[in-house]
């Protein structure tokens, strides 16, 4: 990406109100804004940022074509049209240079991410619903289901997942196989209105850092139960039962499940259900092999993912701005290294080495996929999909 950049801001830019309507720029101070654009930005690709009247950062877009792009807006009529609606509320535009299309919209995805602006939360549309698989982290790991690929809880994520209803069930039968929780309770969070002088509400027995007394709802005597404890498909962390060691060897079981590494609660399942058929005791074995069914769909689809992300690790050489060549190192779908190609003998002994760093042994950012990056695996994944000449310039890792 260019390190150059650009930020411009008419004088006279209102100051945001606390309250009311949100703040529109006047004509003619969107007037300024183009004249700004017109005078300062090249047609290069690049990413922009529309900044509110309170400084943050509304819309993030880009364009292989920058200047043009961003002149588009100023032609925008209309109330529903989405160019004029960002516009009537920008007061600034930033923008930056970057040194492929490619490399455009990696910047967009990352600044999207860090910024995550109004206007492009609420102009995305799904053409289908998705979740994602979280792991949580702690003491207690947990799974649940999510909506977002950048859940703060999380600590490994999986997805995503296009049949919602039926990973949500997926996840619950996983769950109930090897006693792990998927309920919402966060370590160090009350579970009950009324506070204590010990605010951990998921432990084990025996811990030493367990609450010295009952936890009391409002109103009532006792603290209130499990559930899926007391139909014995949770270690029940939340009422202070179960083992710790037992309970993380099982989600450790889990993790490696997701990350394609094993397949323990697909073997327990069977070896449960057949238990159950020798036991001549037909309606749990029933119930077994309902779960069964989803956790082997689970297991079959995170083995395709897992497939696909084999496929996406090697060099893309991309022509850029004034048909420089840059190259991007890229390992499992995720861009490791943005370079300009090596011309010199040290720039290529420097690049060599470069790529040693990051195809050789262990992934240096501790995980395979990182959780902050799936956003990133697929948008790679659809831009060689979609551009079969930009895949014919990709090379293996070491050529």
């Amino acid at each position: 990406m260019s390190t150059e950049a650009v930020t411009q801001s008419p004088e006279g830019a209102p100051n945001g109100r606390l309250h009311g309507r949100p703040a529109q720029s006047s004509p003619g101070h969107r007037k300024q804004l183009r004249a700004l654009v017109r005078e300062g930005c090249e047609n290069r690709p690049g990413v922009y940022r529309m900044i509110g009247p309170t400084g943050g950062v509304i819309y993030v877009g880009q364009s292989r074509v920058l200047r043009t792009r961003l002149l588009s807006y100023f032609r925008a009529k209309g109330r529903r049209n989405k160019a004029a609606r960002i516009l009537r509320h920008a007061f600034q535009i930033e923008w930056e240079y970057t040194n492929t299309e490619f490399g455009a919209l990696l910047r967009e995805l990352r600044l999207i991410k860090q910024y995550r602006p109004h206007f492009n939360s609420m102009m995305v549309l799904d053409d289908w619903p998705r979740a994602y698989v979280a792991l949580t982290g702690g003491n207690v790991p947990g799974l649940r289901v999510v909506a977002r690929s950048d859940d703060p809880a999380a600590v490994a994520l999986f997805g995503p997942f296009r049949r919602v209803q039926q990973l949500r069930e997926a996840v619950r039968a996983l769950a109930e196989t090897m006693s792990l929780r998927d309920c919402t309770l966060e370590e160090g969070s009350l579970r009950t209105p009324r506070r204590t002088s010990r605010a951990a509400t998921l432990w084990f027995a025996g811990d030493p850092d367990a609450p010295t007394g009952k936890v009391v709802a409002s109103g009532r005597s006792r603290a209130p139960g499990c559930l899926r404890h007391d139909l014995g498909t949770c270690a029940g962390p939340c009422i202070g039962a179960g083992d710790a060691v037992d309970y993380r060897a099982a989600a450790a079981d889990v993790r490696a499940f997701f990350e394609g590494r094993g397949d323990v609660p697909v073997r327990r399942l069977e070896a449960a259900m057949q238990h159950a058929a020798d036991e001549l005791a037909f309606e749990r074995a029933r119930v077994l092999r309902d779960r069964l069914i989803l956790v082997r769909w689970l297991f079959e689809r995170l083995q395709h993912f897992h497939a696909n992300v084999d496929r996406l690790t090697f060099r893309y050489h991309a022509v850029g701005h004034a048909d420089h060549e840059w190259v991007y190192l890229i390992r499992r779908g995720t861009v490791r290294a943005e370079l300009r190609a090596p011309q010199t003998e040290t720039e290529h002994e420097a690049f060599r080495a470069l790529v040693a760093r990051i195809y050789d042994g262990p992934d240096l950012s501790g995980a395979d996929i990182p959780t902050h990056d799936l956003d990133e695996f697929f948008l790679v994944a659809s831009w060689f999909r979609r551009r079969p000449v930009e895949k014919q310039r990709t090379r293996s890792a070491h050529d």
